[in-house]
């Protein structure tokens, strides 16, 4: 979800043991350090995922450049970029120098999934007719709303999957045809996939999903609205440690990728951090398998929010160090549903 609203402040496989020390690691004792080692050549690993959700309202410079210099600080971190085709819609958008932004700040390793949010140029672009609330604050938009274009806090979850593939399928195409690939993974916009979403995406191709999140850490700022109560029911049972699963849907099986760190609009460095402790906790009582780490932002509120992912990052970097972890900056394809 885009960072404000209305003046509401919302929402390479390399080891990351390879990053450059940015403290000094303190010395592990050596009988625990073999210890480690051991449990390690067993084949479990943390596993982090840092996501980036383009939530197709802007590419505005100051957060692009927040996003280079978050690769620049941290090169062998890979990011599960979900991209948006709304840009490519928006009136009088200039493709090539749409094409130009979005590109810059993708690295070679990362990845380029799938973002949808209701915005009525792009359903309208694909076919569909664009509905008009309620949106995830109760409340339906004018026409006063949309003289340019509007329908980012529109639920997508209101369409149908046939509808829904239309949209699907044009952003895929629309992403390829610049040069962007073909997305194998999702997030939903407003973490929205219910039912109609899952059987769209799969229809269309698309494997992972990535929508499930904690909705304890959206409490704070999302409660009073309905977006909190749907995601509650949508999500029921997420928490910070749960795992992939395999999700059927009408077309056929999804592996579901929680956020169970959510997006740093959200979540503070500590609360990441200790998401990540959480986790750690749950790999040393079984080190036979792989855990998943997901922390994240969004691109339109990059220059406000990555300062605390790159924290988040330095202190989870520092602790795999000390403590021997095997920890590992991964994609969707790397995951594994339990």
């Amino acid at each position: 979800m885009r960072a404000s609203l209305r003046g509401l402040a919302l929402l390479r496989t390399l080891p990351l043991l390879a990053l450059s020390v940015l403290a000094p690691a303190c010395s592990a004792p050596a009988d625990a350090a073999a210890s480690a080692e051991d449990d390690a050549t067993r084949g479990g690993k943390i596993q982090l995922l840092v996501t980036v959700d383009w939530e197709g309202r802007d590419l505005r410079d100051d957060n692009l450049r927040a996003m280079e210099n978050l690769h620049a600080r941290f090169p062998d971190v890979k990011l599960v970029h979900f991209l948006n085709a709304a840009y490519f819609t928006k009136q009088g958008a200039d493709a090539d120098a749409t094409k130009a932004q979005m590109a810059r700040v993708i690295a070679p390793g990362d990845e380029r999934g799938l973002h949808i949010h209701g915005w009525k140029r792009l359903f309208e672009a694909s076919g569909v007719t664009f509905k008009s609330g309620p949106t995830f604050w109760g409340t339906t938009l004018g026409p006063e709303e949309c003289t340019s274009d509007c329908g980012h806090e529109v639920p997508i979850s209101l369409y149908s999957a046939d509808e829904l593939r239309k949209v699907v399928r044009f952003s895929v195409d629309k992403l390829d045809a610049n040069g962007f690939g073909r997305a194998k993974s999702f997030r939903c916009g407003g973490w929205m996939a219910k039912d109609s979403v899952r059987e769209a995406i799969r229809a269309e191709g698309i494997r992972y999903e990535q929508s499930a999140v904690p909705t304890a850490f959206l409490a704070p700022k999302l409660a009073p609205y309905p977006l909190h109560g749907w995601l509650g029911e949508i999500w029921q049972g997420t928490t910070e440690t749960s795992q992939p699963f395999t999700m059927p849907t009408a077309a056929g099986d999804l592996v579901e990728v929680p956020d169970n760190g959510a997006l740093a609009d959200y979540v503070t460095a500590d609360q990441m951090v200790a998401v990540f402790e959480a986790n750690k906790a749950a790999w040393l009582r079984d080190k036979r398998r792989n855990v998943v780490v997901s922390i994240g932002f969004h691109q339109e509120s990059a220059s406000r929010f990555v300062f605390q992912v790159e924290g988040a990052l330095a202190r989870i970097k520092e602790i795999a160090e000390r403590e021997r972890i095997p920890l590992e900056s991964i994609t969707s394809e790397r995951v594994r549903a339990r």
